[in-house]
């Protein structure tokens, strides 16, 4: 058997069903990252996170003047952002303390 590009698609598919049970289980967002392949073998990385699994949020999410956190290891989670502007691919936030603006990707946003 060689791997080929729907073969992969379709491991996907299936790899996402027999995996809910396990998140379930263990209380843990788990996701599956770029897969490469060739004829032989395939690769992937796998990330299982502790918690719910949060759902990825896009620009048109958002308002101006939402209060957000970011999501970020960088970044405290107590820490509140208002949002200052929306472009199309990334959104820029104001910390309420400090006053330091952000250009952040709308996916690490979370509404507070």
């Amino acid at each position: 058997m060689t791997f080929t590009k729907q073969k992969v698609q379709q491991f996907r598919g299936d790899f996402a069903k027999a995996v809910s049970q396990l998140e379930k289980d263990f209380g843990c967002s788990i996701d599956l990252g770029t897969i490469r392949f060739d004829a032989n073998e395939f690769r992937v990385k796998l990330t299982a996170k502790q918690g719910e699994r949060v759902a990825k949020l896009t620009s048109n999410d958002f308002l101006v003047g939402d209060t957000v956190k970011i999501n970020h290891k960088k970044v405290s989670f107590s820490e509140l952002f208002i949002i200052h502007k929306i472009n199309k691919k990334s959104i820029k936030v104001r910390n309420t303390i400090t006053g330091r603006e952000w250009k952040v990707s709308p996916n690490l946003l979370v509404k507070a």
